[in-house]
């Protein structure tokens, strides 16, 4: 089985409506997700994927994101937990058959994220 990862950062502001806490208060964050696939075959190059099309993948998602408040843009509450599963899900929806999305792992600082898989 082969696991392949990949990695990309972005702005976005958000707040957690009904938290009591700080972070009601509308806040920014440098988010950076990671995604994960996997699969048996390797295609004729010898790649499950290429990086360069998985990584398309993700920035387009990305883009969609950055410097955004994500109340505005997103029909949930941008909580890390929920915003690592809207990833894994658009990022399965592009995948080829053959390649298998493990998990999208979200940190929304250095030190806390949120990882979604099926």
């Amino acid at each position: 089985m082969y696991t392949l990862c990949v990695e990309d950062k972005f702005s976005a502001a958000h707040q957690l409506i009904d938290y009591n806490g700080p972070c009601e208060n509308l806040h920014g964050h440098t988010f950076k997700v990671k995604v994960c696939v996997y699969g048996e075959k390797l295609n004729s190059l010898s790649l499950l994927i290429d990086f360069t099309d998985l990584k398309k993948i993700l920035k387009d998602i990305r883009d969609q994101l950055d410097h955004q408040f994500l109340n505005n843009v997103l029909n949930f509450s941008p909580t890390s937990e929920n915003l690592s599963k809207y990833f894994y899900d658009k990022v399965k929806e592009k995948l080829p058959l053959e390649v298998k999305l493990k998990e999208v792992t979200l940190w929304e600082s250095e030190t806390s994220s949120a990882t979604y898989n099926d």
